[in-house]
Order: structure tokens, then C-alpha cells, then sequence
């Protein structure tokens, strides 16, 4: 693809996060030179009043399922998918998408399995097509950690993620559909710190209201003596996303609805020598970089992007770590496979 050239996507699935994606796409569309030219939802009645929105000169095509791709016009033939259709479909999506010879974007989770991610990959790598994954913690967590470097050693970690029960996610488990967003950014860190290996894995669950896990405590112990430690919960009257760390030296909080880090490190042998910073990223856009990334991916353009150039300077780590791709999120998955082969599930 040529390096101006317009990237046309299509969306499949118009639901509540391909909603958000059409919108973000729509207030974006000059600044990435990218344009929704088709909506796969099967819902017509939804589907025709989300086209009803776009401008008159520029309304998508609204097809009500994959097969109906090779319909459209040259015009409107899509370079690139975004899929945000029902978590239960994802594996097998995202592979028609790639067998028609367009790149992906697909919401997390990519697959139910481990197995899943490196068919999906293996098929991407085999087509040369880009797979990217919809992690968009890894955003947040790049611009707030920024260029800190604490004192390695033992850690523990202690992440809370939990919110209200929501009907629409009730087709899968709460460790695919909160906690992954917190073992992946474990997983992160790791790539980055080199923590010592994983000694033994513990998990709890419940199953309340969608027949799935709706409640779970994950424990990772260390070979080194340090801990990780994950609890995810849709039954919960607020939501809450946070982090608590602590290392040789140190210790840390980090918050990523308010998107704030702010950390401690002993500067003295007094109990109060600790000298304190704050991070904070007020105006963050993770949907947005997300979907930057992918369409100057998809045009080859994204090493000289801004998003690009932004995240050498303010991040943790370079973009080929942030950005999810299949092949970087196999480890998250390899976990969630312990996981759930171990769990102890109360009360069943």
C-alpha cells in the first residue's frame, strides 16, 4: 500500500465496542486518512440507524455478514477489519477476515485458548497480514510507567479490577473478559523486567449470575519469593482499577480509571525517607492510539507516525513490545490455560 494512501476498513459487529470504534474512526478520519467503508451487523434495524449517522457523501455499506465482502465495490473494498462482534465468535471471525486478505483488529480476547492464539497467528504470519489485539491497559500503563526503572528484586503486585455485572459480556468468564487486561500487563512488565520464573499457580472462583466465572482470585508465586496477586470481580457496586506494588526500596500505586502512577522510592534510612513522584496522563486516548497504530500498520507508515515517535520518548518500552499483536499476547494466554486448568471453583 502506498505511503498516503486512504485505509478502508470495515467494522464487524456494530455493538457496543464497534459502536465506539465507528466514532473514533469518524472523528479521526482526516488526521489517519481512514474511513469506515462497510458495517457487518446482522441487526439490520441497528446497523441502518448507526449509516444513518455518517455524512451523505461518505455513508458505509451495511452487509449482514462476511460472505457479502465480495459485493462491494472497488471503491469500497476493505484493506483492514476491525472485529468487535460477541468474544464467543472472535477465533472464527478473525480467521474468515484474514482468509479474504485483509489485516485485523480484534477486540480482546483473541482466542479461548492458547491453541487459538497461535492458529490465528500462524495464519496471519502465513498471509502477511497484520493481527493486532484490543489490549487497551497496554496504552495507559506505556505513557503513565513512562522512563521509571525501579530496583529489581523480589516484587508483589496486587491488582484490582472489578465492576458491575453487564449482560453483554456474560458469553465468557471474568478472567477473559477483566483479569486478562492485568495478566497481560503482568506479562508486559515481564518482557521488560525479567521476573523470576512462575513456582506455582492458585486460583478461586464463583459463578453467580452468567453461568461463567463472575468472580476470581488468581495467586502467581515466584521461585524468587515475589508474588502476584489478581482479583476480578463483575459484582461489584463500583468500578476499580488498580495496581499496588512493591520492590527492594520502593513502592507504587497505580490507578488506571484516573490514570495516575504514583511512586516511592527510599532515598534514607528513616521510615519517611522516601522521596515521591506522580505520573499523570489526563488526556489519554487509548481507543484512539489503538486504532492509529493499526491503520499506519496497515498503510506501513507507523514507524514515522507521531503516536510512533510518542511512545519511543514517554514509554515504558518501544512500540514492538505495546502493541499487542498475537505473538506478543501467546504468553497471557498460556497463563489463562494454568489457570483454568487448576482453578478451584467454590460452591460447584
Amino acid at each position: 500500500m502506498a505511503n498516503g494512501a486512504e485505509v478502508r476498513l470495515v467494522v464487524v459487529g456494530a455493538g457496543h465496542m464497534g459502536l465506539n470504534h465507528i466514532k473514533k474512526i469518524q472523528s479521526m478520519r482526516s488526521r489517519m486518512n481512514a474511513r469506515v467503508t462497510a458495517i457487518i451487523e446482522p441487526d439490520d434495524l441497528r446497523g441502518q440507524s448507526i449509516v444513518r449517522d455518517f455524512p451523505a457523501d461518505s455513508k458505509p455499506q451495511l452487509l449482514s455478514n462476511i460472505g457479502q465482502i465480495q459485493s462491494l465495490s472497488k471503491e469500497s473494498m476493505p484493506d483492514a477489519a476491525v472485529i468487535a462482534v460477541p468474544a464467543n465468535i472472535h477465533v472464527e471471525t478473525t480467521a474468515a477476515c484474514l482468509a479474504k486478505g485483509m489485516h485485523c483488529l480484534v477486540e480482546k480476547p483473541l482466542g479461548f485458548s492458547a491453541l487459538d492464539v497461535r492458529d490465528l497467528a500462524s495464519q496471519a504470519r502465513n498471509s502477511k497480514k497484520i493481527l493486532q489485539v484490543g489490549h487497551l491497559e497496554r496504552w495507559s500503563l506505556a505513557h503513565l510507567w513512562g522512563n521509571w526503572k525501579p530496583k529489581m528484586g523480589p516484587w508483589t503486585i496486587n491488582t484490582v479490577r472489578s465492576g458491575p455485572f453487564v449482560p453483554r459480556v456474560a458469553d465468557t468468564d471474568v478472567i477473559q473478559d477483566l483479569m486478562i487486561h492485568d495478566l497481560d500487563l503482568w506479562v508486559l512488565l515481564d518482557s521488560i523486567f525479567k521476573f523470576s520464573k512462575i513456582e506455582k499457580v492458585r486460583a478461586w472462583g464463583r459463578k453467580l449470575r452468567s453461568g461463567h466465572l463472575d468472580y476470581a482470585i488468581v495467586a502467581l508465586d515466584m521461585e524468587d519469593g515475589g508474588m502476584a496477586r489478581f482479583f476480578a470481580s463483575r459484582l461489584s457496586a463500583d468500578s476499580s482499577r488498580n495496581w499496588e506494588l512493591t520492590g527492594p526500596g520502593w513502592h507504587a500505586s497505580l490507578d488506571f480509571m484516573r490514570r495516575t502512577l504514583k511512586r516511592f522510592e527510599r532515598v534514607g534510612r528513616d521510615m519517611n525517607a522516601f522521596e515521591a513522584r506522580e505520573s499523570h496522563w489526563p488526556s489519554g486516548d487509548p481507543l484512539g492510539l489503538e486504532i492509529e497504530a493499526f491503520v499506519h500498520r496497515v498503510r506501513g507508515t507507523w514507524e514515522s507516525s507521531h503516536a510512533a515517535q510518542d511512545l519511543m520518548t514517554n514509554s515504558i518500552c518501544g512500540p514492538d513490545k505495546i502493541i499487542p499483536s498475537a505473538e506478543n499476547v501467546l504468553r497471557t494466554h498460556e497463563i489463562i490455560d494454568e489457570i483454568l486448568s487448576c482453578i478451584k471453583v467454590l460452591d460447584a
